[in-house]
């Protein structure tokens, strides 16, 4: 609007003075009429001084008024229209400026790689990205979304693990071989293991039509599964308890030698844009293994995840905590496998909105 006036300032103001001049013409005009029956008269001066009367009848100059009335309206009218037409370009111009240029906020997409930030001792399933160096130059400022696009995470080949190599039967503790292994070819190595132990004359029967494990010896055993860590009990097909005494003990389940899935957690990341698990962690997204053990699990997060957004209050985001809990709530065991991520972040440019 002031672009318009400093522009079209000397028509205004000359349409104004014309508009204050016929009104006092009008006023004067109409004043004589009351008080004498002559016709009214104008006078024009040349250059030559010489005066000129021109006379008109009180109905011409009416009529004269109505039609500089008439035209003097239209070009109100045009002027306002043009203006209207200018405020609604420059808005358009603004709008589609603001789109494309000078945007309040902005989303950046960021790939993120065990191999990259890789250190000494330090395991792909619990490792940190730190931003600023030479890998990832820049640190986020005033970050206000995070969330997660798309990810390639390894499906171990192992089936024992560090997370469920520990068995106990009555005061023995023994690991089992981190390793793969077959349904038969685990209960044959459970077998040795026992009778390496120490406590030997263990049998191990493998059935391959319920896919469940006997233990037998020539006397009672308990298998305390509460006291050993990880969740070797799963392998075997048994609850996480103590089994009762008895010269055979048979898996209650078909055993489950795969897993299921792993939650990704960010600690720095604020709640709001986390989901909460049943197992107490604040995670980003929980990635599916839905393909067999030994090759790459490829996730994208779900479309309608993609289309909402759970903002916080900014923040300087300096580095990542990446870490995988496998579906016990147990640090992922990736054999080292290394992983991928591509995350979005959404960050305020106008931080003038905030004031």
């Amino acid at each position: 609007m002031n672009e318009f006036f400093e522009k079209y300032k000397y028509h205004i103001g000359g349409s104004t003075i014309g508009l204050i001049l016929l009104y006092l013409f009008y006023d004067i005009f109409t004043k004589k009429k009351e008080v004498s029956n002559k016709e009214p008269i104008i006078k024009f001066k040349s250059e030559g001084k010489e005066v000129v009367k021109a006379e008109i009848s009180h109905e011409e100059f009416l009529l004269f008024m109505k039609t500089l009335k008439a035209e003097l309206q239209n070009l109100t009218q045009s002027m306002m229209q043009f203006n209207a037409n200018h405020i609604k370009n420059h808005s358009k111009y603004k709008d589609f400026r603001d789109k494309l240029f000078t945007k309040d906020i902005v989303k950046k997409s960021i790939l993120i790689d065990s191999i990259s930030s890789y250190k000494e001792g330090q395991k792909t399933s619990n490792y940190v990205v730190n931003f600023g160096g030479n890998n990832t130059p820049e640190v986020f400022k005033n970050v206000i979304g995070f969330r997660l696009l798309n990810a390639i995470v390894p499906y171990t080949v192992y089936t024992v693990n560090d997370n469920n190599k520990n068995i106990k039967i009555d005061s023995t503790s023994f690991d089992l071989v981190p390793g793969s292994y077959t349904f038969t070819q685990l209960g044959k190595h459970l077998q040795t293991q026992i009778n390496a132990s120490g406590i030997s004359g263990y049998t191990v029967v493998s059935d391959t039509t319920t896919f469940k494990y006997t233990i037998s010896h020539a006397s009672p055993f308990i298998i305390k599964w509460s006291e050993v860590t990880g969740y070797s009990y799963r392998l075997f097909g048994f609850e996480k308890e103590n089994t009762s005494s008895s010269n055979s003990q048979t898996s209650e389940y078909s055993v489950d030698h795969s897993i299921h899935y792993v939650d990704l957690v960010i600690n720095e990341i604020p709640s709001i844009a986390c989901k909460i698990s049943s197992k107490g962690k604040q995670i980003i997204s929980r990635i599916p293994f839905n393909s067999v053990s030994g090759g790459l699990i490829y996730y994208r997060s779900p479309e309608g995840e993609l289309q909402t957004s759970n903002y916080f209050y900014p923040m300087k985001l300096s580095s990542l905590s990446i870490q995988l809990f496998d579906d016990n709530g147990n640090e992922y065991d990736s054999n080292n496998g290394d992983n991928y991520f591509e995350f979005e972040i959404t960050i305020v440019k106008n931080t003038e909105l905030f004031k």
